[in-house]
């Protein structure tokens, strides 16, 4: 029959249709190249891995450097920055006289300011023999370089938002001030507890306003931006395009504010209130605090309605040691603290008492962070996972002495498990970033077979106005 092929046509051949079994036999001795990564024997020693030349970033990039970008910089030119502030016209007395009567003399209010210049850096090394061999990623010092510069940028971009030089136990902080410390303590838009919405914007620009400051950069969480978009589709408040080519949803860059058009810098830096670490961050941290306890306070001061479920509840607390090189693993409280609803009435607070440890050692605490669980149903056992705390304030250590005790008291000023948000007029005259030096990288003695050097940028931010910016608390997610 013809146009049809069978195995008679292959009779004779060494093919795999109708091989002969010794040939078959054969075939099993072949080296095969399989798929093993270790222990390799056989075909597979003599296979070339694919390493793809291509490094895959898993982590942060340059992208996500939001505030240190927008920031505006100009030079210092010592370690100490002074600068005049004028914070008044004259006083407050009426300006109306009689007629050809000398108006009453009325001075303008001017002061001093200084900001410390603060000395960021790291250390990268690569071997000589590193350099020598064929690299997978391009040259290998350029690579560390750049992850070094990444690694720094990271670190500045954090500072620069939460930094706090008042948490230094004796002399001065080796942090410069953030946002979180620079900002006037009196101009904050609590939210309590609630997602952020339109009306949080617009009462936040009008607070800068009055305090003759023209807001125009709001600097939030990924998350916070995403879900204020959320709130906008059922209200249909943005008119949404007919998709094209099956795209559909919408971005929201700026927002138009009575106080001016607000620009949006989702930032992924700016995270909700961290929880404390499982182990110590760094071999140099101080050892963890003895414990922390807590004990209502019937003076008043507190605000425990605020984000809070109404009737008696519970909370836990943890604690950490820190200083310059790190924080230390957490202490948590032996029994949570009911808080019944008549002190949340009452306004009480919570007074807290954390002891050092019995040992301090060469590297005694500087500060304390804080950290509370969320509210707990009455009889609720103490969480024993880390994540269940989150970090409510920072406290400067009162001694660093074993056994001693630092005391603070927690008002519900934040709220566990929330973030913060920073609007502001981002203008030369408002804010500033002074760099002693910029960005730059500084080579190291070679004393072995390697090469090492230093990435370092020294300066300190300035906020001239600390109105003119503000902090926007408490901001929840939307469930």
């Amino acid at each position: 029959m013809q146009g049809q092929v069978s195995l008679r046509h292959y009779e004779g051949l060494n093919g795999f249709g109708s091989a002969p079994t010794r040939d078959v036999s054969e075939l099993t001795k072949a080296l095969e190249a399989g798929y093993q990564v270790t222990n390799q024997t056989g075909g597979s020693a003599l296979r070339v891995e694919s390493l793809e030349a291509s490094l895959k970033v898993v982590t942060y990039t340059n992208h996500h450097i939001k505030f240190w970008k927008k920031i505006p910089k100009s030079p210092a030119y010592s370690t100490v920055e002074e600068y005049n502030e004028l914070s008044a016209y004259g006083g407050t007395n009426f300006a109306f006289t009689q007629e050809g009567e000398l108006p009453a003399a009325s001075d303008s209010t001017y002061a001093r300011r200084t900001q410390l210049v603060k000395f960021m850096g790291t250390t990268r090394e690569v071997t000589h023999p590193a350099t020598l061999v064929h690299p997978a990623h391009g040259d290998v010092i350029a690579l560390e370089n750049q992850n070094g510069i990444l690694w720094l940028l990271e670190r500045v971009e954090t500072s620069l938002f939460t930094a706090d030089s008042s948490l230094a136990f004796d002399g001065e902080a080796e942090q410069w001030d953030g946002l979180d410390a620079l900002i006037d303590a009196t101009s904050f838009v609590d939210l309590e507890g609630q997602p952020l919405q339109e009306a949080d914007v617009e009462e936040a620009s009008n607070l800068i306003v009055e305090a003759y400051g023209y807001p125009t950069d709001l600097f939030l969480g990924t998350r916070e931006l995403s879900d204020l978009t959320k709130t906008m589709y059922p209200r249909e408040r943005v008119n949404l395009p007919a998709p094209v080519n099956g795209t559909i949803g919408q971005a929201i860059n700026a927002m138009a504010t009575q106080a001016g058009t607000i620009e949006f810098n989702p930032d992924v830096f700016i995270r909700r209130l961290p929880s404390p670490p499982s182990a110590p961050s760094h071999a140099n941290a101080p050892a963890t605090p003895a414990s922390i306890a807590a004990a209502l306070n019937a003076s008043g001061n507190g605000d425990f309605n605020k984000g809070i479920p109404a009737g008696t509840v519970e909370f836990a607390y943890a604690v950490t040691a820190c200083n310059r090189f790190g924080e230390s693993a957490p202490v948590i409280i032996a029994a949570n603290l009911s808080f019944p609803q008549a002190n949340k009435d009452a306004g009480d607070h919570v007074d807290l008492t954390i002891t050092n440890a019995a040992a301090i050692g060469a590297f005694p605490p500087e500060y304390f962070r804080v950290y509370r669980s969320a509210p707990l149903a009455a009889g609720a056992a103490v969480p024993a996972v880390n994540t269940a705390f989150s970090l409510i304030m920072q406290i400067p250590a009162a001694n660093q002495t074993a056994g001693l005790t630092t005391t603070p008291d927690d008002v519900n000023f934040l709220l566990p498990f929330t973030s913060i948000a920073y609007m502001g007029e981002l203008t030369p005259q408002v804010i500033t970033f002074r760099q002693l030096a910029p960005l730059m990288r500084l080579d190291l003695a070679v004393l072995a077979p390697a090469y090492r050097w230093m990435i370092l940028l020294y300066g300190t931010p300035i906020l001239f106005a600390p109105r003119k910016w503000l902090r926007m608390i408490n901001i929840g997610r939307l469930v």
